[in-house]
């Protein structure tokens, strides 16, 4: 009995690093930070042609899920880098 409970406990392995290579899942971070009044300070990767709310709210409608809010006015999204580009085409269209 003792030996089926050490049987549950041992970590399984990790699969997913052997179904796609790791450039495939490359992630683009763009860091957020904001003044205590909510108003955008600085915003990363934002295309020339937008202003910083512009570029915020563009990602907010396409990227939602991969945005992660932080303590102190700051927050980021992790975007795959296939959603980025999509992005970034839809911008300059």
């Amino acid at each position: 009995m003792a030996r089926d409970n050490l049987a549950r406990v041992l970590p399984v392995e990790d699969t997913r690093s052997h179904i796609a290579p790791a450039a495939a899942t490359e992630d683009v971070l763009i860091h957020v930070r904001f003044f205590p009044n909510s108003d955008i300070n600085m915003i990363g990767e934002k295309p020339a042609g937008l202003t910083a709310n512009q570029w915020y709210e563009r990602l907010l409608d396409m990227a939602r899920p991969h945005y992660q809010t932080f303590a102190g006015g700051r927050g980021f999204f992790r975007i795959p880098r296939p959603c980025f580009e999509a992005i970034l085409k839809d911008v300059a269209a």
